[in-house]
């Protein structure tokens, strides 16, 4: 081992820990506060109603949003597409703790299967430690769940697919779409959808009468990024370095191989 790589193992360590630093300060200080507000875990309870809500009466979109322009209420009114539904009504059974349980097993998993190079530490801590998602982690956000799509998508392929349940994030979506599992799962969700038309309608026309813009969670590319970033510094294939990745150039068809090219 080099001198030069011993700098940079010291250095990915040292901005590791002081990341780990600054996201318990986060933790420390957040906590109290919207424990103070009485809203930990406040998004559950808003999913589990809208779920209950739809499973007792079939409604799924509040009147006042299929009426006309709108200003949104938090945990109030709906924009989520109607995928969403079977996960939502599923939570008047799922107990309370598996809400946050299981996503974050999803991640910790996917990310031992991983096991990124250690440049790649202070990138992950800095999207875990992202303000928005600490925040969104007590409120109980669906984010998290969508993380964990993101990191099962790179292992599975399917659940990357579950990420639509964000639209503005679809594009994480395609992380799993070179196996199989992914298509398959798609077609699946493409015919649930032409079997729930009139609930797509409802939605479009939530989302249009709503003051709502349509990057209003792109915020969230940050923390969602986090099972990508683990994945180009996977130690099976990925980039051992940063200087790698950042020397990388895709290889076109029929061009002469790069020397060093990229993760096989």
């Amino acid at each position: 081992m080099t001198a030069s790589t011993d700098r940079r193992r010291l250095v990915a360590l040292v901005l590791t820990g002081v990341l780990l630093l600054v996201a318990a300060w986060e933790l420390a200080f957040l906590w109290p506060y919207i424990d103070g507000q009485h809203a930990l875990g406040t998004d559950l309870t808003y999913y589990r109603g809208v779920g209950e809500r739809w499973l007792d009466t079939g409604q799924f979109y509040l009147p006042r949003q299929l009426a006309g322009p709108y200003v949104v209420q938090a945990d109030v009114d709906v924009l989520y597409p109607p995928i969403a539904i079977p996960f939502f009504a599923a939570l008047r059974w799922l107990p309370f703790p598996l809400w946050w349980a299981i996503p974050l097993a999803v991640i910790g998993l996917v990310l031992a299967r991983l096991r990124p190079a250690m440049w790649t530490w202070p990138l992950l801590v800095f999207c875990a430690a992202w303000p928005r998602n600490v925040s969104d982690l007590l409120y109980g956000n669906s984010n998290m769940w969508v993380i964990a799509a993101v990191a099962g998508g790179i292992v599975l392929g399917w659940p990357g697919v579950l990420v639509a349940l964000k639209p503005s994030l679809a594009p994480f979506a395609l992380v799993g779409s070179r196996r199989r599992s992914w298509w398959i799962a798609g077609a699946i969700v493409a015919v649930a959808s032409l079997l729930t038309l009139d609930l797509w309608r409802d939605y479009l026309t939530a989302v249009r009468n709503s003051d709502a813009a349509w990057y209003y969670s792109l915020e969230d590319a940050i923390p969602m990024s986090l099972p990508v970033v683990a994945w180009l510094g996977r130690r099976d294939g990925g980039f051992a370095t940063l200087r790698d990745l950042f020397a990388w150039r895709p290889r076109l068809p029929f061009s002469r191989p790069v020397p060093n090219g990229g993760p096989a």
